[in-house]
């Protein structure tokens, strides 16, 4: 077999690479790369192995691992698909699944991890171009973030909407020189994140008016002609989503569920309280970066879209919490860390500038580089890891709601599933746990909704039911009876996982009587 014209073509890049490695400050900022992404990604699979605190990752591998085992696009717990959720996360964990195996929620999580850790290296090279010392610090602040580190150990969309979205800014904005391919990619990184999650949807809807009203600072056709395909996508979801309803409309009313019923029974906090509580922790996870970015994205807001982003996803939080869609979540902003992490190291550069006088702030000796690259590493740990060294040994407090779930499916793991019949899980991590096939667990909430005609299918179709007795749930709405954890004509208790002893709600594990 011939080498043909590629083997001098890699002889060179090796030769290269070993050229430019062989300057002490470029093997110093190597090293230091390599240092920050191997202990960050370490850190990232110590949390991933914990428990989710909710059960999205779940259901999001519920999804997946069906439409690889039947080729059906439909979530088999309650709907999302139908206009909640975007397609995109799914098809990719289904593509990991086919890879990693039907039942691996670990082959989601790593593959997570992976695309965090190119959001790392994207957020490097986005700032590179301003120094080594600014491009180092921006990816130690975003690789030693708690909510990042967090986020990207469950099995959702948010990780790679971030990539994403970094990558069609860098492309579309952090350039002199708009090229035909960096307009290719950054059209498609846009186009991919909307269908991925609806967060998009607001930095594309921003990033046509700032290209409108601030022409001056990039050409307005090329980018609107980047931005054409994902707006072309987000009116073609919208109107292939209503024949479930009105989007918005859809949306609203599955993130409100929750808050509305707490509202009837008068144990929701009010905005104030959630918004001070996610504030505070919010705050705490990163104080001075958040402190830098935050003041710096204020500051350039007028020339640099990133910084749009930052502000419209708080607003986002602060008035979807107000107005009671949803209770507010990091996960809704962890988009805005890899720019508050380059917007955070800037601030730190320029402050520093500042104290410095007019006198040009470099650093080109090997010596100099070492030292700003310890001091912005000590910075990263005085200000950052706090947050992961806190939660390191008992995990998140939220999953221990969880762990009564996770039992339940343990349980019903070791009993036969009868030819024929399928299981009903109101739980997708009791369901993922019960090693059951996915085509082969059925959610409550596609029960008729009729109490004869739900018993009909349930003694015809199904084995096991795994209760969760949320009050407004389908099985306890159509069987109140089941809330008591007793046996009844139609129902055999089999096993109590404890949940109303773990503080949450019931979680039963029941045989469907003949």
């Amino acid at each position: 077999m011939q080498g043909g014209p590629k083997e001098p073509k890699l002889q060179g890049a090796s030769l290269r690479l070993a050229q430019w490695l062989r300057q002490p400050a470029h093997l110093v900022e190597a090293v230091v790369l390599l240092g920050v992404f191997a202990a960050s990604t370490v850190i990232r699979i110590h949390f991933a192995a914990f428990l989710d605190p909710f059960e999205d990752g779940y259901q999001n591998w519920w999804i997946s691992a069906n439409l690889v085992q039947t080729g059906q696009y439909w979530d088999r717990h309650s709907m999302m698909t139908q206009g909640n959720w975007l397609p995109l996360y799914h098809f990719f964990a289904a593509a990991v699944l086919e890879m990693g195996g039907l039942q691996s929620m670990d082959a989601l999580k790593d593959a997570n991890i992976a695309l965090s850790g190119l959001t790392a290296l994207a957020v490097f090279l986005v700032s590179r171009e301003r120094g080594r010392t600014i491009a180092l610090a921006a990816t130690g602040f975003f690789s030693f973030n708690f909510i990042d580190i967090v986020v990207s150990g469950w099995a959702t969309a948010e990780t790679l909407a971030s990539l994403l979205v970094l990558v069609g800014y860098a492309m579309l904005f952090q350039t002199t020189r708009l090229t035909t391919n960096r307009i290719w990619i950054g059209s498609a990184a846009f186009a991919l994140a909307v269908m991925t999650r609806y967060e998009a949807w607001l930095i594309v809807c921003l990033m046509t008016i700032y290209v409108v009203l601030i022409g001056s600072v990039r050409p307005r056709r090329p980018l609107l002609l980047a931005l054409l395909p994902a707006i072309v996508l987000m009116v073609g979801y919208f109107v292939y989503s209503s024949q479930w309803g009105f989007l918005p409309s859809i949306v609203i009313r599955q993130t409100s569920t929750d808050i509305q019923y707490q509202l009837s029974v008068g144990t929701q906090p009010t905005p104030t309280t959630l918004l001070t509580r996610w504030w505070t922790g919010y705050a705490s996870f990163f104080p001075l970066v958040l402190l830098l970015g935050g003041v710096y994205a204020v500051w350039t807001v007028k020339r640099d879209f990133g910084a749009w982003i930052v502000l419209s996803l708080w607003a986002f939080i602060v008035l979807y919490t107000v107005v009671q869609f949803g209770n507010p979540s990091y996960r809704y902003v962890v988009i805005s860390v890899p720019f508050l992490s380059i917007f955070g190291a800037v601030g730190l550069v320029d402050a520093l500038r500042a104290l410095r006088g007019p006198r040009r702030f470099g650093f080109r000796s090997a010596q100099q580089t070492t030292a700003i690259a310890c001091f912005a590493l000590v910075l990263v740990g005085l200000t950052l890891l706090p947050s992961s060294a806190a939660f390191w040994g008992p995990g998140f407090p939220a999953s221990v709601a969880m762990e009564p779930l996770e039992r339940a499916g343990i349980y019903t793991s070791t009993l036969p599933l009868p030819a024929g019949k399928i299981l009903i899980s109101e739980s997708p991590i009791a369901a993922y746990f019960s090693g059951y096939p996915p085509d082969r667990i059925l959610g409550s909430r596609w029960l008729p909704d009729n109490r004869s005609q739900a018993l009909t299918f349930l003694k015809t179709n199904v084995g096991y039911v795994i209760y969760m007795g949320v009050p407004y749930y389908r099985l306890r709405s159509l069987f109140p009876e089941l809330q008591n954890g007793t046996s009844t004509p139609d129902f055999a208790l089999l096993f109590d996982a404890g949940g109303i002893q773990a503080g949450t709600h019931a979680i039963f594990v029941f045989r469907v009587m003949p």
